[in-house]
């Protein structure tokens, strides 16, 4: 019915992509800085899932939906705390304090601690500490 250039205004800002693609841009502009520990906490509940996944399954103990879920809403959770800490840092404290770098390094521990307690329950040891004998010990 309308050409090109015979598109009225209001048509216009029906078009999703004149509006959002900017609106994304920026928000992805604003988090840009905080993408190493967003990107850090979500490979490390990844690790976290798969080797509950295998220590599950060593234990043969049944994997459901519900256990994955947990998965999901942790997952949710941990980003939200880091991007909500890195907000307050950069706006509120001006970057004084790094609240943002305390977040994501107690979810790092958090998560690392858990990927070594399903590696135990793997390997059938206590993985951390072997590896700390092996460092002190002499090669004979």
């Amino acid at each position: 019915m309308y050409g090109e250039c015979e598109r009225p205004q209001h048509l216009k800002l029906l078009n999703v992509r004149h509006w959002l693609f900017p609106i994304f841009l920026s928000i992805a502009a604003v988090f840009a800085p905080a993408k190493a520990m967003i990107l850090s906490s979500l490979a490390l509940v990844a690790a976290d899932l798969v080797t509950g996944l295998a220590a599950s399954i060593k234990l043969k103990r049944s994997i459901n939906s519900a256990g994955l879920q947990r998965t999901i809403v942790k997952l949710f959770i941990y980003e939200f705390a880091i991007v909500l800490a890195f907000i307050a840092e950069q706006y509120l404290l001006d970057g004084t304090i790094p609240v943002s770098k305390v977040v994501a390094g107690y979810v790092g521990i958090t998560e690392l601690t858990s990927c070594l307690e399903n590696l135990n329950i793997i390997g059938g040891g206590n993985l951390l500490s072997d590896v700390i004998k092996k460092l002190g010990s002499k090669n004979t």
